[in-house]
């Protein structure tokens, strides 16, 4: 038995070619007689043999497996440097950010975004909103853009970057797969100072979720990326469940104040007898209409239906939908009239008000609407005249209406406007309380500008005429003045 001298294969006495390599076995010629007395007399012979049996020579096979182990390190270490280099390096990172932007591609954006935050988690929305913001401000993107170049060649050369954007910075952010070095593009984030007129109210940006807010205190909402975005107030309520919405223009390092003002979801009740009771949805309320200045916030959908009764009678049922501010639960003539006759000789321990009524009232509709008409003209001559005073008299000087008049006359008159009154109609008086009137008008004006130009206005009006203490009448407020095209 032995090697094969190509190749090294082990071989037996039968073999005439090496069966690994095919190599013809070579051997000595020698007796069998002198092969006995060879291994008995030179037993070191034997431990050659049993030596170069121990220590095998390396094969084929075994070769082919070394420089298999050696290409596949290589191989690694040179997908390592290809990714390293192409995929993970800072300058690759934030290049392939800014081509997501420019090139729409919300997925790649909002990965991007999310993968660099910390609180932060954008939705669609929010990263569409976030792309257009960049779009529609191409300073922004500059400054981005620019600011992550700059991020990108001190993280190479391992320097701090002094040339950060205000807007988005560039960070290493531990290892990624445990290997290559993460960087992330870090969006700075936006905030809001929600604030409520009614307490619990949820909000959410974009569809998301982000606080309650009380009515006693504002509330700091986010973050949320810079951009244009749907702010959401949400009050849940025993007539439903009832939404604001507003948009919001949120500009890097600032915080937007966001405010819920449900007047928008009120309603005014006024009835033509005030202890008449009021009924929502099918369901007494217990409450007298004398009790109650406004019902909201409602949904504004027709969800919700009112009505008052007054005994066995009971008025029209009203739907409340949007645009509907006042509700004149109101009693048909001959409900009226029956129930006037009940009232006319009350009971020791109960009186009623009419509040149609002018016995009981010192003031009328028609002196409101008098009234009103008074103020109009006044105000048209003091603006004209430059003269504040003039208008002065038949404003509540404790009201919100004093100080917004005299700071628009003053506007008018530095700016040469000049207005002329061409028609002047009361629409409807209602009366909400005691003191307290409600007034709708129209108004057509020609406007004169200081270049000398004229336009022709035409407003529906909604005014609060107030009942001073001293029996006088004073304009409260504007409610509101839309301008009919």
């Amino acid at each position: 038995m032995g090697y094969c001298r190509e190749c090294g294969h082990q071989l037996t006495n039968e073999h005439q070619f090496c069966p690994e390599c095919g190599h013809p076995v070579e051997r000595k010629e020698a007796s069998s007689q002198g092969a006995k007395t060879q291994r008995y007399v030179e037993p070191a012979s034997a431990s050659v043999e049993e030596e170069r049996e121990s220590v095998k020579p390396p094969n084929k096979k075994t070769k082919i497996i070394a420089i298999s182990v050696i290409a596949a390190a290589a191989i690694l270490g040179g997908a390592y440097y290809g990714i390293d280099k192409t995929m993970m390096a800072p300058k690759v990172v934030s290049e392939k950010f800014i081509a997501s932007v420019k090139g729409n591609d919300v997925d790649k954006v909002k990965k991007y975004v999310n993968d660099g935050q910390i609180q932060l988690e954008a939705n669609d929305e929010q990263t569409k909103s976030f792309i257009t913001y960049l779009h529609e401000n191409p300073d922004v993107m500059k400054s981005i853009s620019e600011g992550l170049a700059a991020d990108s060649k001190a993280l190479e050369a391992g320097v701090p970057s002094e040339d950060h954007s205000s807007y988005a910075k560039l960070e290493q952010d531990g290892k990624k797969w445990g290997i290559f070095d993460h960087y992330t593009v870090q969006i700075n984030p936006v905030y809001a100072k929600a604030q409520s007129t009614e307490d619990a109210t949820v909000v959410y940006i974009d569809g998301q979720k982000a606080g309650t807010v009380s009515s006693d205190s504002s509330k700091k909402i986010g973050p949320f990326l810079p951009g244009t975005h749907t702010v959401k107030g949400e009050v849940q309520n025993d007539y439903g469940k009832v939404e604001n919405e507003q948009e919001i223009e949120a500009a890097n390092g600032e915080d937007v104040n966001v405010e819920f003002d449900w007047s928008d979801h009120a309603v005014y009740i006024s009835s033509d007898y005030d202890d008449a009771t009021l009924f929502v949805n099918g369901k007494d309320t217990k409450t007298k209409i004398s009790d109650i200045d406004y019902l909201g916030p409602l949904p504004m959908d027709g969800s919700v239906k009112l009505y008052a009764k007054r005994g066995e009678k009971k008025t029209e049922e009203v739907s409340i939908k949007k645009g509907i501010e006042d509700v004149a639960l109101n009693f048909d003539e001959k409900n009226t009239t029956e129930a006037t006759a009940k009232a006319s000789a009350p009971s020791k321990n109960q009186e009623t008000t009419d509040k149609g009524s002018e016995v009981n009232s010192g003031v009328s509709t028609s002196e409101v609407s008098s009234f009103i008409e008074q103020y109009m003209y006044a105000t048209i001559s003091s603006i004209n005249n430059g003269d504040f005073s003039v208008a002065e008299p038949y404003i509540d000087s404790n009201g919100p209406k004093y100080n917004e008049q005299k700071d628009y006359t003053t506007y008018l008159i530095k700016k040469g406007i000049t207005e002329d009154l061409l028609s002047f109609n009361v629409n409807r008086v209602t009366k909400l309380d005691d003191s307290m009137y409600k007034v709708y008008t129209t108004e057509e004006y020609d406007i004169s500008y200081g270049d000398g130009s004229v336009k022709y206005k035409k407003f529906n009006s909604i005014h609060k005429v107030k009942e001073l203490s001293d029996g006088s009448l004073g304009v409260y407020q504007l409610i509101s003045s839309t301008e009919v095209k």
